[in-house]
């Protein structure tokens, strides 16, 4: 009779997980972040994912039957996260540092990074959690069956758990597999799993809190215990350790325990709360024992008490609440189980066997996505078909709790490889893969062939075939994976993990090293892989004032570790730097193995470069400090027909370059100082970059830069075919040039001759219509209470005010298109503008009925007040002309470091699709009157681009429209009087003194300043420089290589001192490199690059002329005077 209200709340009950998981999971994609503490106790309740049918149903029924027994599977987790918590903190902080997804994802990280101890861990998790899925399977089934008993005579108990199997599994999909992204990112899933685990312990309360009213009613003698301290035996020591175990290695319960977990740190309420929730699961359970066994009638399965009580005492509600939480216990641990399960699956074995080709990188990725989630979810619905299976042939030989202890003792077989791995560096791979194995085999054997046959087991050391079983197999899987760590070769990759693992500090300090070293030591260790350069600059860089002396803190160890790296690999690094930290020797073997990576990677890395380098278009050469040849193409070889006894390792480049002269006609004579010149200008170490015309015409392109470790690289380009392109290129384009110039230079005129045209002819009409205005004003006096001939001369005015507005509109255009305006940019107080706008439209808004308002506002801008001023006239005129109804707003608001200038009104508003539209010329919008020429808009288009600004249309139709201008603010402050306008700098009259020991360079200089209208002095030294300016120059151009040994900082440095101030400079050189850069710091002058662009050098010129302040003197004495 229930049977339908069970299956209507437990489908209600799923819509709403569904709802909740899918908002959770939008919150968490759209950046919502909840409080620590929030998740803090969501993290806490989730790992309650521990209690499933077994702790709901199970528990209850191993108490009816065993007493005590069980308490352990409390017990063990609660003691696991209170006295051993400082285990949980090394494996969670270990867990987010490796990024794992999964217990197999973390095992085989330990170990090696194996992947055979990835697939090995993930198979015996699949077998183990096949009794403990079939334990969920079987509790719902049962629990139907208890809620309508008539039901068993319609359908078996095996199909009905089909049923509920196929149902799980569909469920398992759906809420598990929604996505294919990685495992630790299910934020809806965590908060549902808390949320049943709060319904879960709600049923139970409710459960007892009946149990207690039933007992008050029953005699004493009445109740019978079922618990006795004889019960604290072996079997419950036994118990209590592997449910300790499975807290940490149940794949679920490390799923939600270290993969879903938000943070690497623990908190005090993560370490009480779960442990807190299974103390009250326990002890629940007693008074529901002693209540079902006092007034149910005998014969009734144990493992149903918990839904059996409340159908007894006629609670058919209660019934329905236990059936939806031990459907909560079951749910919760199939897709938790399932989520887990089905990645280590994945990622351990389908993977690697199905997509390993994709993977690499050589198949088709670009639907591998869809197949791995299509993948995990076949596996789900095969480990619920399996899990069925499993119920079929163990179901009707074990109760809950027999299911549950034999997966318990399974997952068990990962707690030595677990435990160990991060609190000793003496396991490797081939321990952990000799341990796993070992112990699984045991377990198969001693557990589960017995729990099968059911003859008692080949061997044993207890009469208890769970605590032989259990003992044997955990004992010779610590052996094994202690002797096959001992016998096991360790290799680099083992010890790194190791290390990684075990040397990582509790959270709340930094990991590290624990060394004596000295700075002195670090130098000598990089020095040893980097160099001494790179070696002092990487100490350098981790702050001034570092003394040989001082010890080596954990922040420059990293340092060190990251530098090796880069040279050894990771791995190599981190064991290198702990025994050279610690003074441990590194064995022989793995310095060898170490170095032999090392010189791998860096023959690899030669021919790399020697590939790369034969492959490129240019020819390059490299000399190392003694100026031999040490490395070059074979493009450098055919460039320059250089012979191969010349183009070989340690030739000197002395005799590349003579015999290159010797090629290129150069005089004998010659040949040595051009030589000499080009050898000091490598040993130098200057950058170089220039293009030189070979003796056969062809065009090179020459460019040498120093090399570290004091030799030159020099790479060469045929750019003969581009220079010969942009010849001709550069021909046809001044042919073009010309001819559209021409063009131009005709549409100009004509366009000038129309504007011209117009704007005559418009203001030629303003004045007739001004006093055609007049006289329609006057005639209104005239014939004043005549509503007819009023009517009229309205309308009269009103097509003369039409006629008026189209003429100064099209006057505005007429402006604006020729080219004639010409911003004159002054500081303006916004609210200057306002008053002027105010004054102008008052009179015509409050006419037509309207609220016109202004917000004051503090600003001063930078702009031409005519100008911006007819923007926002436009825009009112608009905005009064459009609007029949409310009001129009004038004001500014701030967006920020600048303003908005808005012009708001309430008219019928603008459609998207026309906005735009309407800054063209004769545009008007679909809801406008006939009276609009269309013209304002684009008044206000041309004057923003004219002022640089931009406008933004905001606008609703039938709500109306908002104009904002936006606007950078010079200050913000009362009106005052506006500050004195600056006139433009020029070059008139500024004095410039250039300093050059070439004759022509100073020639050409000189004559270019002097066409810009500068007085110039000229010197070819520093005697010279006194004599041309024996005051201060307004700007002195330097020479940076002057004659002898003499450059121009320093003859700037003596000028200055003799002048006694230091004007404006400009430091002219060919050198680009740091000398050069330097010494304009120092002059504290512009550095200008030869050859240099007019342009530039004109602009320099100015803004130091301008700093100078002499340019604006002559205007300033103008205007005083």
């Amino acid at each position: 009779m229930l049977f339908g209200a069970a299956i209507a709340a437990a489908t209600l009950y799923l819509i709403a997980l569904f709802w909740l998981a899918a908002r959770q999971d939008r919150r968490a994609e759209e950046g919502y972040a909840p409080s620590r503490r929030r998740t803090d106790w969501i993290y806490g309740l989730s790992l309650a994912v521990y209690c499933t049918s077994w702790t709901f149903f199970g528990g209850v029924g191993s108490a009816a039957n065993s007493g005590l027994h069980y308490l352990p599977i409390y017990l063990g987790p609660i003691l696991v996260f209170t006295f051993g918590f400082g285990l949980v903190r090394r494996i969670l902080a270990q867990a987010k540092a490796q990024h794992s997804t999964s217990i197999a994802d973390f095992l085989s990280a330990r170990y090696g990074k194996s992947a055979s101890v990835a697939a090995l861990v993930t198979i015996i998790a699949t077998v183990g959690s096949l009794p403990y899925m079939a334990l969920q399977l079987q509790s719902v089934g049962s629990s139907l069956l208890a809620l309508d008993p008539e039901l068993q005579a319609s359908v078996s108990a095996q199909e009905l758990v089909l049923l509920v199997a196929a149902s799980m599994a569909l469920f398992a999909i759906l809420f598990g597999s929604r996505r294919g992204d990685r495992a630790g990112d299910n934020a809806g899933l965590v908060l549902t799993i808390a949320v049943e685990s709060v319904v879960k312990i709600l049923a139970l309360l409710a459960v007892a809190a009946l149990a207690v009213a039933v007992l008050a009613g029953v005699p004493a003698e009445a109740t019978v215990s079922p618990f006795s301290m004889a019960q604290l035996d072996a079997r419950f020591v036994i118990l209590t350790i592997i449910a300790g175990c499975a807290a940490l290695c149940l794949p679920r319960q490390f799923h939600m325990a270290f993969v879903e977990a938000q943070t690497d740190r623990t908190t005090r309420t993560m370490q009480w709360l779960f442990p807190a929730y299974l103390v009250l699961t326990s002890l629940v359970i007693v008074p529901i024992v002693l209540a079902g066994l006092a007034v149910l009638p005998q014969g009734t399965q144990a493992d149903m008490i918990v839904m059996a009580l409340p159908l007894a005492t006629g609670s058919e509600a209660l019934a329905l609440l236990v059936f939806i939480g031990g459907f909560s216990a079951s749910t919760g641990m199939i897709v938790v189980a399932s989520v887990a399960l089905s990645t280590m699956i994945t990622n351990d074995l389908v993977s690697p066997l199905l997509f390993r080709r994709e993977l690499r990188g050589t198949g088709d990725r670009t639907r591998l996505a869809a197949r791995l989630l299509m993948v995990r979810r076949l596996i789900i619905a095969a480990l619920l078909f399996l899990a069925y299976l499993f119920y079929l042939g163990f179901g009707a030989v074990a109760d809950l709790a027999g299911l549950g202890t034999l997966a318990f003792a399974a997952m068990a077989q990962f707690a030595p490889g677990l435990v160990l791995g991060v609190t000793s560096r003496h396991g490797n791979k081939g321990g952990m893969v000799s341990g796993l194995v070992a112990g699984f085999a045991c377990w198969l054997v001693l557990l589960i062939v017995p729990a099968a046959t059911g003859e008692p087991a080949v061997f044993a050391i207890h009469p208890d075939p769970l605590v032989s079983g259990v003992l044997l197999s955990l004992g010779v899987n610590i052996a094994a994976y202690w002797m096959g760590s001992a016998v096991s070769r360790e290799t680099l990759v083992d010890a790194a993990q190791a290390a990684a693992f075990v040397g990582t500090t509790p959270p709340g300090t930094r990991p590290g090293f624990v060394t004596a070293k000295r700075v002195a030591d670090i130098r000598l260790l990089l020095a040893q892989f980097v160099g001494q350069k790179r070696a002092s600059a990487a100490i350098e860089a981790m702050g001034a004032g570092l003394r040989d002396s001082d010890p080596a803190d954990q922040e420059m160890l990293a340092m060190v570790e990251r530098t090796i790296a880069g040279v050894v690999g990771t791995s190599s690094a981190r064991m290198l730097l702990s025994s050279w930290s610690q003074g441990d020797p590194v064995p022989l073997e793995q310095v060898v193995a170490m170095f032999d990576e090392t010189n791998r990677r860096l023959t690899f890395s030669g021919d790399l470069l020697q590939l790369a380098i034969e492959n490129i278009d240019q020819g390059v050469a490299l000399v190392d400090k003694d100026m031999n040849l040490v490395a070059w193409n074979s493009r450098y070889q055919e460039m320059f027909a250089l012979p191969d006894e010349l183009a070989s390792v340690g030739t000197p480049i002395a005799d590349l370059i003579r015999f290159n002269l010797r090629q290129s006609g150069t005089p004998d004579a010659e040949i040595e100082l051009q030589v000499s010149r080009r050898l000091e200008h490598m040993r130098a170490g200057r950058q170089h970059r220039m293009e030189r015309e070979q003796h056969d015409g062809r065009i090179m392109r020459i460019v040498g830069n120093p090399a570290p470790g004091g030799g030159y690289v020099t790479s060469y380009s045929d750019v003969t075919a581009d220079r010969r392109a942009e010849q001709a290129l550069e021909s046809k384009v001044a042919e073009r040039t010309q001819q559209l110039s021409e063009a131009n230079a005709a549409l100009e005129a004509a366009t000038r001759s129309k504007t011209r045209f117009l704007a005559a002819a418009s203001h030629d009409l303003i004045q007739p219509l001004n006093a055609a205005r007049l006289f329609a004003s006057a005639l209104g006096e005239e014939v004043r209470g005549r509503d007819q001939l009023v009517r009229l001369v309205k309308d009269l005015d009103g097509s003369i005010t039409s006629a008026d507005r189209l003429i100064r509109a099209l006057l505005d255009i007429s402006k604006l298109d020729g080219g004639g305006i010409e911003p004159r940019m002054e500081p303006v107080a916004l609210d200057d503008i306002f008053d002027e706008i105010m004054r102008e439209f008052a009179v015509q808004a409050h006419s037509k009925g309207l609220r016109f308002a202004r917000v004051r506002s503090s600003a001063w801008i930078l702009t031409d007040r005519a100008l911006m001023a007819s923007i926002v006239r436009n825009l009112m005129s608009n905005a009064i002309r459009y609007t029949q109804s409310g009001g129009v707003l004038l004001g500014a608001r701030r967006v920020g470091d600048g303003i908005d200038l808005c012009v708001c009104d309430t008219g019928p508003g603008i459609p998207e699709k026309d906005v735009e539209r309407l800054f063209d010329e004769f545009q008007r919008g679909e809801t406008s009157d006939r009276e609009g020429l269309g013209l304002g808009l684009a008044i206000v288009r041309r004057i923003a681009a004219l002022l640089d600004v931009e406008v933004e249309t905001r606008s609703v139709v039938g709500q109306g429209t908002t104009f904002a201008v936006r606007l950078p603010v010079l200050r913000w402050g009362a009106r005052t009087a506006a500050p004195p306008r600056r006139k433009a700098s020029t070059l008139a009259n500024a004095r410039v003194l250039v300093v050059d020991n070439d004759p022509a360079a100073l020639s050409a200089t000189t004559a270019l300043l002097k066409r810009w209208g500068l007085e110039v002095d000229c010197a070819h030294g520093e005697e010279e420089a006194l004599r041309a300016a024996p005051t201060a120059p307004d700007v002195a151009l330097m020479d940076f290589r002057l004659d002898g040994d003499a450059r121009g900082d320093g003859v700037y440095e003596k000028l200055s001192a003799h002048w006694g101030t230091r004007p404006p400079a400009i430091l002219l050189t060919a050198e680009a490199g740091e000398e050069t850069e330097q010494a304009a710091r120092r002059m504290g002058a512009n550095r200008l690059l030869k050859p240099s662009s007019p342009a530039a050098l004109r602009a320099l010129i100015s803004d130091c002329v301008a700093r100078s302040g002499t340019a604006s003197q002559p205007e300033a004495d103008s205007a005083a005077s």
